[in-house]
């Protein structure tokens, strides 16, 4: 693990907070979520708690670093201000990387979340970056500034394309909350409703059969075998599932019994 380095207090627009740097790779910016929390109107608490909710979506050493977890880190903590009581009275004191921030973003999902981000990313985590570009029209020789452009421009549209592909991949592995369970649900319902009406079928045992083979389809659909597992990558088929639906012949054989 690269060795943290505080570089003192930050300005990205009207956010100041500890600047940090190492961790996650030599000369790679990092936040304690004590400053995020403030950038976000929000507290530690919560914060910690929305990142303990998913932690297994945060990969140790690449997105966080529990800064309590290894004494190593104990300089770090007072250094970015932290007194020894709060330390003390800690369950973690988070510390996350672009990618982690990314992920938290998405997951917190407030109105703001992804201008903050944007700002921090072009003003706070790729400065470095900025830095070594501006260093490199200092090349003297044209054909060698123009190859250091090429490559500065590829490596920059790389990060942009993995940094979109994991925060879909966090949005499309996202379970449903709640309250998108209860709109599912209700839609379902909606749905079989709407079939036993238009066929007049009043029966309880046929009436059983069909809502098992509906939620066989839904399931099928989205390749999981409950409901509780559903996730936010799964709404598209299960819509067309819903809207295709029609009882299996199976269903509708046995049916004929009741």
């Amino acid at each position: 693990m690269n060795e943290l380095k505080i570089l003192g207090t930050e300005k990205v627009g009207n956010f100041k907070f500890t600047g940090i740097e190492g961790g996650f790779g030599e000369n790679k910016k990092a936040m304690l979520v004590r400053d995020i929390a403030v950038i976000h109107d929000s507290n530690v608490r919560r914060i910690n708690e929305v990142i303990n909710r998913n932690r297994k979506r945060f990969k140790d050493g690449v997105d966080i670093i529990d800064l309590l977890s290894n004494e190593d880190f104990a300089v770090v903590l007072n250094d970015s201000g932290f007194n020894q009581n709060q330390i003390n009275a800690s369950n973690n004191i988070y510390l996350l990387s672009e990618r982690g921030y990314a992920k938290l973003l998405k997951i917190l999902e407030d109105d703001k979340a992804w201008e903050i981000y944007d700002e921090l990313v072009d003003n706070y985590f790729n400065m470095r970056y900025i830095i070594q570009k501006q260093d490199s029209y200092m090349i003297t020789d044209p054909v060698q500034r123009a190859k250091r452009w090429i490559e500065e421009q590829e490596e920059h549209q790389v990060k942009l394309a993995m940094a979109k592909q994991e925060t879909k991949d966090v949005q499309d592995n996202t379970p449903i909350s709640s309250k998108d369970y209860q709109v599912l649900s209700r839609k379902i319902g909606q749905k079989l409703d709407r079939y036993l009406s238009q066929h007049q079928i009043y029966n309880k045992n046929q009436v059983a059969l069909l809502k098992w083979d509906l939620n066989n389809a839904i399931l099928k659909a989205a390749g999981v075998p409950a409901r509780t597992l559903i996730k936010q990558k799964h709404f598209t088929a299960i819509a067309e599932a819903l809207v295709n639906w029609e009882p299996s012949e199976t269903t509708l054989e046995k049916m004929k019994v009741y």
